[in-house]
């Protein structure tokens, strides 16, 4: 695993065996020398040991594998293009290796440009929904290649790129959708993007639902909550319950002052997101329950 040639070599001599595992480890972490000394030996990996050196990127051990036989799978090439091993994903093709629909998903999830257009050019195609992928890890260049050579934009695309802040892959995916959910919002607004709310909101169509408000609140994100009131959102009795859950006793004082004024504790978890017995049997010991001091006060003093 660690390389450690010498170590190996006096093992061997006083005894001690591996098993196929050791050229395949060894292969995984490049270590070419050892790969050699046990091949010598007699050792013998498996189809994982050219898979493995692929997506590490371990060319010349993937050279040295196969002139001595050795063949991977379909996880060579979808592997070495998950990790932007271009030369790697070169060198597999010459040798007639095909990867499948997962080669570009996976180079676009992790934003390797180059790969995705090798891939392409060799006939690769993804999935319907690859350029969700480069948008959930906010891979603007990726998404702009994609979408110039066909792949479709979806709702989905710009609900991930919104859950995540992407702003830029927002602005963008903005001009070729029709129609998104509230989702967009609700969710930049449970992960703190107020940049991607506002902007959102600027296209007038944008409109989240009573859960943006409710995600704000149970996130602690005080300033999108305040935004997003001046706007007309509401939220519902849940948006207190949600904050005194996680202890945002500002949020509270703030959504009694714009006139939320429920506080329930037998909802105070959600009905989506319940207390196991063991939490409930702690809560009904101690009325706090999982309420700092500050808060309960508070809350017995308004709601």
């Amino acid at each position: 695993m660690n390389g450690h040639l010498e170590v190996i070599k006096y093992l061997h001599s006083v005894g001690y065996k591996g098993t196929k595992d050791a050229i395949n480890n060894a292969a995984m972490n490049g270590h070419l020398e050892v790969i050699k000394y046990l091949h010598e030996l007699g050792y013998k990996g498996d189809d994982y040991a050219i898979n493995n050196a692929a997506m590490n990127g371990h060319l010349e051990v993937i050279k040295y594998l196969h002139e001595l036989g050795y063949k991977g799978d379909d996880y060579a090439i979808n592997n070495a293009a998950k990790n932007g091993h271009l030369e790697v994903v070169k060198y597999l093709h010459e040798l007639v290796y095909k990867g499948d629909d997962y080669a570009i998903n996976n180079a676009a999830k992790e934003g390797h440009l180059e790969v995705i257009k090798y891939l392409h050019e060799l006939g690769y195609k993804g999935t319907k929904d690859i350029i969700n992928y480069a948008a959930k890890n906010g891979h603007l260049e990726v998404v702009k290649y994609l979408h110039s050579v066909g792949y479709e934009v979806t709702n989905w695309a710009i609900i991930y790129a919104a859950s995540k802040g992407y702003l830029e892959v927002v602005k963008y995916l903005y001009f070729f959708v029709h129609q998104v959910f509230n989702n967009s919002i609700n969710k930049a607004a449970e992960n703190d993007h107020f940049e991607v709310v506002k902007y959102l909101h600027s296209k007038g169509w944008y409109e989240g639902s009573k859960w943006a408000i409710n995600y704000a609140a149970g996130n602690d994100h005080l300033e999108i909550l305040k935004y997003l009131h001046e706007l007309g959102y509401k939220g519902t009795k849940d948006a207190i319950n949600k904050a005194a859950k996680n202890g945002h006793l500002e949020v509270i004082k703030y959504l009694h002052s714009v006139g939320y004024n429920e506080y329930n504790e037998n909802e105070m978890i959600n009905k989506d997101d319940k207390m196991n017995d063991d939490e409930y049997d702690e809560y009904d010991e101690d009325k706090n329950g999982m309420i700092d001091d500050d808060l309960n006060d508070y809350l017995k003093k308004y709601g």
